[in-house]
């Protein structure tokens, strides 16, 4: 809390006064990082080609992941992720989930995955962030989901 004061230029009195505790402080930044978020998803979410949307939505969040590293390694450290995942699930993925759905109604994208599997094929990618070539990976994923002839997936 002291490093922050220091470099917001404020005594660290004035910090704790805003933010009594750690756990104020993290949900302080997250709520204003998903307000961030919050636009490009449903942007995404609203565009009329799902395909288009899911992409774009795929890159807002792992451009957000790949710029809030840091934020995301405090947060499970301090056990506060675990308690905002339903809530990441609503403002975030649900919108997601439902342009798989829509895309792959379309026929844009192969019918054997669950729109609930999103969440996993996003950390598999996430965790090429750390490279710096997650834009590859995501690439090489979304050709995956839009391969014409898909290899039948072994059951979950």
């Amino acid at each position: 809390m002291e490093e922050i004061a220091r470099r917001a230029g404020v005594g660290p009195a004035t910090v704790y006064r805003r933010f009594p505790s750690k756990a104020l402080l993290l949900r302080a930044i997250v709520d204003a990082r998903l307000a961030a978020l919050e636009p490009s998803i449903a942007a995404a979410a609203a565009a009329e080609d799902a395909w288009a949307g899911l992409v774009a939505g795929l890159e807002v969040v792992l451009e957000a992941q790949a710029a809030n590293t840091s934020l995301v390694q405090v947060l499970a450290q301090s056990g506060e992720l675990t308690a905002l995942k339903s809530e990441l699930h609503t403002r975030v993925i649900a919108p997601l989930c439902e342009l798989m759905e829509r895309a792959q109604q379309s026929g844009a994208i192969r019918r054997d995955l669950d729109p609930q599997e999103l969440p996993l094929l996003i950390r598999m990618v996430a965790s090429t962030i750390e490279t710096s070539s997650w834009q590859r990976y995501l690439t090489l994923l979304t050709d995956a989901l839009r391969t014409p002839q898909p290899t039948a997936l072994p059951p979950r």
